[in-house]
């Protein structure tokens, strides 16, 4: 008996508007519907896959494999030498008049989504600016990725996808790997005079990775943590979702006001700061707060993060000790990440803990996560070891410092003078600080019609403090960028403060202390 060359026809293939939809989906899912509509009624043969792939203009393997799914969820027979049956219909939905209940989000991650919402001036627009493959100056969360040595970088990747380093394709420790630990413990010491073994050091993916770790291991649901107000808008959501109450502690010219912190919640159970490069403001927390922040840590038992990003660039001398060096009590863990110094999609970075705690945070670390990327571990710590590191930080500090004097000339030829310069010895950014009638808001929407682009001050403030201005990156952009961006924020500031001036004056409070931070940035 001669087998028949094609069986039942079917309808077209139902192809997806989406290129994220594979063939083999496409596939799978006309069957099926064909399946669920009777088109395919039990009993019937299906032409071949070869047969279908030349009507759908699909390769065969993706039919193959649709076949396949469906022969194991049972709607289709494949037998060998015959054809390809179906065997069932499936059983029809009993439809309820019971109304449905769909559960919303949790408020946590409603939380989440409306900051991030108010940080980018869109409420419907939540896909952060950073992740932006061509930065627009003058974003200040930009990457310098324009200096990196791609070139070596890539030669330190095949090698560590070399024969040699087969095992290393296997899991790894959960703390990281020996060598990228050891490496991290020499460059902390040479960039921030810390004092710490490479037991101490954990290599993990990400600094809000360190974070979450650091409330699973150390903070109970309910404790106060201390957090600089303005700061990083996503860190008050991530404290949240773990349950702790965060306390807004405002920054001066000095740093962290460690007396407002105490009055605010003296039995906090952490505090959380960037003591040198502080986002947004850019100001240091000098050696009088520093040691203040100590005492209190030691008279209530809190614990201290030290935040460490970019600090290996910041400008205006050398870079004061880590609170980690300070320590005589155990009770500070600095944090910090790779990426901002290398490229962002590294997705590498660290955390320095107490040498009490370091059993523990191993265990917790690989039950959250196991491991980092082996390859990246063996790359990186090569990078370090071979000296290829200090030779990129030198090439950065050389580079962001040409253009944090550009921007400072620029703003000094564009933008008048009353709006406040803060401190520059950030590394990459800076804070343009306007009066209250000039919002900043309105601002930053008015520089994105023209190409330029930068963080509105008043976004980072979770507390009810009207800070106003702009938070502006030159670390990513040439001179020339600089230049042409700063033309653009001085001609809206002007044109803005012209069209206050004619309306009828508002009562509305200047910013807290924009003249104090202007004592420590730049003269104009």
């Amino acid at each position: 008996m001669v087998k028949q060359a094609a069986g039942v026809l079917i309808q077209p293939l139902v192809r997806s508007a989406s290129e994220r939809v594979s063939r083999r989906l496409q596939v799978y899912q006309t069957v099926l519907d064909a399946i669920h509509r009777a088109v395919l009624m039990p009993g019937a043969r299906l032409p071949s896959a070869r047969q279908l792939a030349t009507d759908w203009g699909v390769a065969r393997g993706a039919v193959d494999e649709a076949f396949a799914q469906l022969q194991v969820e049972g709607y289709l027979e494949r037998r060998v030498g015959d054809g390809t049956y179906v065997t069932r219909r499936p059983q029809p939905i009993v439809q309820s008049n019971a109304p449905r209940v769909l559960r919303p989000p949790s408020q946590s991650a409603q939380q989440v989504l409306n900051r991030f919402s108010v940080y980018l001036g869109k409420p419907k627009q939540v896909e952060l600016p950073h992740v932006l493959l061509t930065p627009v100056p003058l974003f200040p969360r930009a990457p310098m990725i324009e200096q990196f040595p791609l070139a070596t970088w890539r030669r330190l990747m095949m090698r560590a996808l070399s024969e040699e380093y087969r095992p290393h394709l296997s899991y790894g420790a959960a703390g990281g790997l020996p060598a990228l630990r050891e490496a991290i413990s020499r460059h902390l010491s040479l960039t921030r005079a810390t004092m710490c073994s490479p037991e101490q050091v954990l290599v993990l993916n990400s600094p809000m990775q360190a974070i979450e770790l650091i409330g699973r291991v150390l903070l109970e649901p309910g404790d106060k943590v201390w957090l600089e107000d303005p700061g990083h808008a996503s860190l008050v959501s991530l404290f949240q979702v773990l349950h702790a109450k965060v306390v807004g502690v405002p920054l001066d010219a000095r740093g962290l006001d460690v007396a407002a912190g105490r009055r605010a919640a003296p039995d906090a159970a952490a505090v959380y700061l960037h003591p040198l490069t502080q986002f947004p403001l850019g100001v240091r927390t000098d050696s009088a707060r520093r040691a203040e922040l100590l005492q209190w840590a030691d008279e209530s038992g809190a614990w201290i993060i030290d935040g460490n990003f970019n600090d290996e660039i910041a400008h205006d001398g050398a870079a004061p000790v880590s609170f980690q060096a300070m320590d005589r009590s155990d009770r500070v863990l600095l944090m910090g990440t790779l990426e901002g110094i290398m490229f962002p999609s590294l997705r590498l970075a660290y955390l320095v803990v107490p040498e009490r705690l370091v059993e523990v945070f191993v265990a917790m670390r690989g039950l959250l996560g196991d491991h980092s990327n082996a390859s990246l571990q063996i790359a990186m710590a090569a990078f370090i070891d071979e000296g290829h590191m200090s030779n990129h930080l030198r090439l950065l500090r050389q580079v962001s410092r040409e253009r944090r004097d550009a921007f400072v000339a620029a703003v000094k030829r564009h933008v008048p003078e009353w709006a406040l310069l803060g401190p520059t010895s950030a590394g990459t950014h800076a804070c343009l600080h306007l009066p209250p009638e000039v919002g900043d808001m309105e601002v930053m929407r008015r520089i994105r019609e023209h190409g330029v682009m930068a963080i509105a001050l008043s976004s980072t403030c979770w507390n009810p403090r009207p800070w106003n201005g702009l938070v502006l990156g030159y670390g990513a952009f040439t001179p020339s960028a600089i230049e042409q961006a700063m033309r653009v924020i001085g001609r809206v500031l002007r044109d803005m403060k012209r069209t206050a001036s004619a309306a009828p004056p508002k009562p509305v409070p200047a910013a807290p202390g924009a003249k104090a931070y202007q004592a420590k940035g730049e003269k104009r």
